[in-house]
């Protein structure tokens, strides 16, 4: 597939984006909070965007694997002591078709969306993939109209998918069979002012808390945070933690041991927290960090307190600008929350 075909569905986004980023970027950047302690940003493997070489998402697992999702269908092993990848498998996608979230489940299988801007040919599917033998099976087929994107698993193997597009969360068990886990408006997009430009995007990314008893989610077009108990006489229930035009633009969260909310805020090249009470502090901004699109925290002994974010540097690279997607890292004052 040639990269004119490959990119040729998210082309028309970047003209939207691209300006949307740039007015977003003249806002204050918190209005809620104290300033929050900036943390420094370090570029550790650098991709080649040429080769459509661009981080969607991005994940570890218990073993302290570290392995990201790309637009192009390459799932990559990361090695940031070495400042180096493999390609451990690449996902047959349909023309149009991208890959969004990626986690390692408790069967210590990869499992990957992907999505389309377009239903037809149907590009919304999760994947499964062995990351030994590079085998890659779709694991559940979903609904085309939709854009499937991030995911977390629960305790019995089953998992959570977002998806923005439909404004719900999918539940998929350990056979690949989809329901909807929940639906509701407040995880719908913003037509009005769409943070991406050409399309909407609600409910996007999401994290369990330590317990597993609070799910959190981000909407994307309304810089929204949204906690839903999994249990007790308030269960799914919706319940908004933040909501600020510094998190427009939120796209991949990730929560640390001290309950933290760590959120990579896509359209205006910034990183952010959001402590228990709602209170949202600005921890990087601007460069090197070019559309940060998601998290993994370090699990192994060496990097535990280690953030690495995906780089997704899109906008650059299909405006024809300078873009330098990769992994980057920042130091982490506590460490992330057991996976998967």
């Amino acid at each position: 597939m040639t990269k004119l075909r490959m990119f040729g569905a998210f082309g028309g986004v970047v003209c939207g984006l691209a300006g949307t980023a740039a007015l977003l970027a003249t806002q204050a950047p918190a209005k809620a909070g104290p300033p929050g302690q900036s943390e420094p940003v370090t570029p550790v493997i650098t991709f080649d965007p040429t080769l459509a070489e661009l981080p969607e998402s991005m994940t570890a697992d218990k073993n302290g694997n570290l392995y990201a999702s790309n637009l192009s269908g390459a799932i990559q092993h990361l090695d940031p002591a070495t400042h180096t990848f493999t390609t451990v498998a690449t996902v047959p996608l349909p023309a149009g078709a991208a890959l969004t979230g990626i986690k390692v489940g408790p069967d210590g299988l990869i499992y990957v969306a992907s999505a389309s801007f377009s239903p037809e040919p149907a590009g919304a599917f999760l994947w499964r993939v062995s990351p030994q033998t590079g085998a890659v099976e779709p694991f559940s087929p979903l609904d085309p109209a939709g854009f499937p994107n991030d995911l977390v698993f629960l305790d019995d193997g089953s998992l959570l998918l977002t998806d923005p597009f439909l404004a719900l969360i999918y539940k998929i068990d350990t056979s690949g069979h989809a329901t909807t886990f929940l639906a509701n408006p407040l995880f719908a997009g913003n037509p009005a002012a769409p943070a991406f430009g050409i399309h909407e995007f609600g409910v996007d990314g999401i994290a369990l808390d330590s317990n597993k008893t609070n799910l959190f989610v981000a909407n994307v077009d309304f810089g929204r945070v949204i906690r839903i108990p999994l249990s007790g006489n308030d269960a799914l229930t919706l319940h908004v933690v933040a909501e600020d035009p510094a998190l427009i633009g939120i796209d991949g969260i990730a929560i640390d041991r001290r309950g933290t909310i760590f959120a990579a805020v896509d359209t205006q090249d910034r990183l952010a927290t959001i402590d228990k009470q709602g209170a949202i502090s600005v921890i990087a901004e601007g460069p090197p960090l070019q559309n940060p699109s998601s998290f993994a925290f370090g699990t192994s002994q060496d990097d535990k307190k280690t953030l690495y974010v995906a780089n997704f540097a899109i906008v650059r690279f299909l405006g024809g600008q300078p873009a330098n997607p990769g992994i980057l890292s920042l130091p982490a004052q506590v460490p992330g929350l057991p996976l998967p």
